[in-house]
C-alpha cells in the first residue's frame, strides 16, 4: 500500500505533468470505483482544468476549475499511470482521463479494487478530510505529537497507524520508525518517556523526508524476520498486532515491564 512518501512523490510527479491541462474526455469502466453517480462524475470532471495537485495524508487531491476537487485514494493496489493514448490499456484499468491537445492520458488502475475516486465541491473538502483523517505527519509539531502520545493509553504501533489521529503512515514506515527510535511495537503509549517520544518523533520525520527524497526507503527491519539486526546482531522477530505483522529487534527494542 502506498504510504505518505509514495503518495507525495506521485503528487509531485503529477504536478509536473498535468498542471493546467484541460480534461476533454472521461471514461469510467468500473462504476464502483467512482464514489459519485457515474453521469454526475463525468459531467463535473469533463472540461475541467487542473489547477493544482495536492496531498493530505494518503489522499491525492486534484484541484479542478469550477470550484471542485477530484479526490483519489489508492488504497492497497491503486496506481495512477500517465501514458500515451497509444499504449495498450492494461487489465484492471477502471478510469481514464484524456486531455485536450495531448495524446497523454491519466489512467487509474487497481487490481484489488479497494481504491476510489470522488469529485466534491471545494467547500466540502474540510468536512470530507476531517471525518477521515487527522493531522498530516509532516505538518505536526513535536508538542502536538507528544501530547497525543501521553494522553492515550494504547499500544504504540496501533496508535501510530490510526489515520484519524495522525495521517499518512502505514505498517511499513511505523515499523521502521519504531525500530529507529528503539521502541517496542507493543509499548503502551502513555508509558513512553519524554526522551523516547522525542526520538520517535524525529525518527518519523527523518524517515519520511528521506523516503521522499530518495523516491523510496531501504527497509532495515520490515519483512526481515530471522535476519540479523544491523545495530546489534540479534535476529529480527515478528509479532502480530491487530493482525498486522510487526517486525522488531528484541534486543534494541525491549518491552519495558
Amino acid at each position: 500500500m502506498p504510504e505518505l512518501p509514495e503518495v507525495e512523490n506521485i503528487v509531485n510527479d503529477l504536478r509536473k505533468k498535468i498542471l493546467s491541462k484541460k480534461i476533454s474526455k472521461v471514461h469510467v469502466y468500473l462504476t464502483k470505483i467512482i464514489r459519485n453517480k457515474k453521469n454526475y462524475f463525468i459531467q463535473k470532471v469533463k472540461n475541467s482544468i487542473i489547477k493544482d495537485v495536492l496531498r493530505r495524508g494518503k489522499f491525492i487531491i486534484i484541484n479542478l476549475s469550477d470550484k471542485r476537487y477530484l479526490i483519489i485514494h489508492l488504497k492497497l493496489s491503486g496506481q495512477l499511470l500517465y501514458l500515451s493514448s497509444k499504449d495498450p490499456i492494461e487489465k484492471h484499468t477502471h478510469v481514464i482521463l484524456e486531455f485536450k491537445d495531448s495524446d497523454k492520458q491519466l489512467r487509474f488502475r487497481d487490481v484489488r479494487q479497494f481504491g476510489y475516486i470522488k469529485v466534491i465541491k471545494i467547500k466540502q473538502l474540510g468536512d470530507f478530510l476531517s471525518s477521515r483523517i487527522g493531522s498530516d505527519y509532516l505538518s505536526i509539531s513535536y508538542d502536538e505529537f507528544a501530547q497525543v502520545i501521553k494522553a492515550k493509553r494504547k499500544i504504540i504501533k496501533s496508535l501510530l497507524l490510526e489515520q484519524k489521529i495522525f495521517s499518512g503512515l502505514g505498517n511499513i514506515y511505523v515499523t521502521e520508525a519504531l525500530y529507529q527510535a528503539k521502541v517496542h511495537p507493543k509499548t503502551i503509549s502513555s508509558d513512553i518517556k519524554n526522551a523516547k517520544i522525542k526520538k520517535l518523533y524525529n525518527s518519523i520525520q527523518s524517515i519520511l523526508k528521506e523516503a521522499i527524497y530518495l523516491g523510496g526507503f531501504v527497509h532495515k527491519v520490515y519483512q526481515k524476520e530471522g535476519e540479523r539486526c544491523k545495530k546489534c546482531g540479534a535476529r529480527i522477530s515478528n509479532v502480530k498486532i491487530n493482525n498486522r505483522s510487526s517486525y522488531f529487534c528484541p534486543k534494541c527494542q525491549k518491552l519495558q515491564s
